[in-house]
This record gives structure tokens, C-alpha cells and sequence, in this order.
């Protein structure tokens, strides 16, 4: 059974979107914030394979380090600091609102509007949770409302070892199924994004067990178009949604 957050209803999907001019704003006002420098796509190295990463024993290894996206490091990434405080603090920039603090839930899941359980009545085969995420990825590539979908296939050599992808066909989405019990660099995907989509609209869904780096909803306002979108429902998965505007 998928389990999933946001707002779910037959297709299309609402989303709740912020622009990055406006989060941009958000990051000016935060005192904490690291100034970035204007050429920081061409200056930043990222952590070269076998480096220590910033956060150390406590890296999710989101892939956010792996790429020149690692000059927003200590602006986005939730396990910087000391104990919960970091994340504390990012959770109203990203979600608009901290935890509550008489929800039980949400002291474990984070925020969240809504938590939905789904199945598919015809499992896809081969599908951990009967495939329902995959599914609305799928449909939602079929029916024009996105371009890509950012999603973890297998490594050819090892299928517990993953691979993120940028799928751009329903097949390449169909090959992601499955859950891969295991940390994902997902994020060593955005300097593809970006190449590829100039303007863009970013649905966030991930799965991983453990805490996870929120990476993506900070980093809205660095990107390069003041389009930039990015939803504010979270799936549950490992996949995330494209689409030009």
C-alpha cells in the first residue's frame, strides 16, 4: 500500500506552488542564511568519490554534494548543526509552518496536509506497492502534465543499488518500479534538470527510511528562472515531476 501525502484526487492533481522569486525573499530575510556567490556554478567542485561530505555521519547522501549544487550546502541541508535544531528552523521556510506540536504524527512524518493510503484494484506487476505511484507518474507523463520524472531505477550490476534517473518515456518510468530499500542521490539529478529545463515545475516525492534532506524545497530560489516552481505536496516515493511553463 502507498502511502501518501498531499492532495489526491482524479487527475489532474491540484498543487500548491511557490516561486522562487518568493522564496528567494524568504532566504534573504534568514539570518542564518549563506551569501552565494554570483558564479557559483562554475566555481563549486563536488565532493570528489571517497570525500568526507559536510554533514558527515549524518549525510543522507542525497546527491545535493555531488554536483555544483554544493555551493547551497549550508543553506539547504537539514542535518548541518546541532541535534534537530537545523531542521527546526528550515521546516517553516520549506513548509510555511513548523510541527505541531500536539500531533503525533507529525512529530514523527514532519508536516504535511493531508495523509492518504491508496492501492491499485490491478496491481502493476513487479511493483512493491501495487504501483499506484508509478501509475500517477505515468499518467500524469502521458497526459502532458509533466516532462520528466526524476526516479530510481536498479544498477544493470546490483538491483539493491540505486540509480536516478531523469525518465522521459513511460517505459523508462515503468523500469523504476519497485522500492530500493536504500539511500538515493536523487539530487545529483538537478544540474541535469536545469540543463534541460529552463523554466520548470518540480513535484517532490521522495522515499527513504529515516530522516531526508529537504534540499530540494530550499534550493527553489537559487535555480535559474524566476519560474521555477516547485509543488508544496510531498509523495512518499522515489520520484519527483517535471514540467515546463
Amino acid at each position: 500500500m502507498a502511502f501518501l501525502t498531499g492532495k489526491f484526487s482524479a487527475l489532474p492533481f491540484k498543487f500548491y506552488t511557490i516561486s522562487s522569486s518568493s522564496q528567494q525573499q524568504d532566504a534573504n530575510q534568514n539570518p542564518k542564511s549563506v551569501k552565494i556567490r554570483e558564479d557559483w556554478r562554475k566555481k563549486s567542485r563536488p565532493i570528489p568519490p571517497g570525500g568526507t561530505y559536510p554533514a558527515k555521519d549524518h549525510c543522507s547522501h542525497c546527491g545535493l554534494c555531488d554536483t555544483y549544487y554544493i555551493a547551497h550546502v549550508k543553506n539547504a541541508c537539514a542535518f548541518l548543526g546541532d541535534g534537530m535544531s537545523r531542521v527546526e528552523a528550515l521546516e517553516p521556510i520549506v513548509h510555511g509552518r513548523g510541527r505541531k506540536e500536539d500531533s503525533l504524527d507529525e512529530t514523527y512524518m514532519g508536516v504535511y496536509e493531508n495523509l492518504l493510503y491508496a492501492r491499485k484494484t490491478k496491481p502493476v506487476e513487479g511493483a512493491q506497492w501495487t504501483g499506484i505511484v508509478t501509475t500517477i507518474a505515468v499518467e500524469m507523463l502521458k497526459a502532458g502534465m509533466v516532462e520528466a520524472v526524476i526516479c530510481v531505477q536498479s544498477d544493470p550490476e546490483d538491483r539493491f543499488a540505486p540509480r536516478p534517473v531523469l525518465a522521459r518515456t513511460p517505459e523508462e518510468v515503468i523500469a523504476a518500479k519497485g522500492v530500493k530499500p536504500t539511500l538515493s542521490p536523487n539530487l545529483n539529478t538537478l544540474a541535469l534538470v536545469e540543463s534541460l529545463f529552463a523554466k520548470c515545475f518540480l513535484s517532490i516525492r521522495w522515499k527513504v527510511v529515516g530522516s531526508w534532506c529537504k534540499a530540494p524545497s530550499l534550493l527553489r530560489g537559487w535555480l535559474p528562472s524566476s519560474s521555477f516552481k516547485i509543488s508544496g505536496a510531498i509523495f512518499e516515493s522515489g520520484k519527483a515531476l517535471c514540467t515546463r511553463y
